[in-house]
């Protein structure tokens, strides 16, 4: 069973002029030994753990329960409560809760030319895509 709360939204020519618009937010509560990911997203978003995915927007997901793994070309990150991770736009990757654990995950799915000069700077990189910032309520109010 999976609690999920999650938003797509439509963007248009005026929205990316603004240089940052979000495509999807939203927080899924995937309990242990559930089937992930949930077949209710749009299918630009869903993938299979066999094949992964790409997408070309960023997406920052916040892991405040559980554990699981990341996986990129660029390596296989563990998960924790407190790990944040960026997915970057082109780059292939997928990630799960773990059976015995399952997590809840909050994140957010943007782009734009403002996020791209932010996120691309050196301080943010694909190789480097996890970092463990703890639990903090600021972040997951953002």
């Amino acid at each position: 069973m999976t609690n999920n709360n999650f938003k797509y939204l439509t963007v248009g020519e005026e929205d990316t002029h603004w240089g940052l618009y979000i495509n999807v937010a939203g927080s899924s509560t995937i309990l242990p030994n559930a089937p992930y990911p949930s077949g209710r997203h749009p299918s630009g978003y869903y993938f299979n753990w066999k094949e992964g995915r790409v997408l070309d927007e960023f997406q920052v997901n916040y892991i405040t329960h559980g554990t699981g793994i990341f996986e990129t070309k660029h390596g296989k990150y563990n998960l924790k409560p407190g790990s944040l991770f960026i997915v970057f736009p082109g780059v292939w990757h997928r990630y799960k809760p773990a059976k015995k654990t399952g997590w809840t995950e909050n994140y957010v799915g943007f782009d734009g030319k403002i996020a791209r000069d932010f996120l691309m700077h050196q301080k943010f990189s694909p190789e480097q895509a996890v970092l463990h910032v703890g639990i903090k309520e600021d972040l997951i109010d953002c």
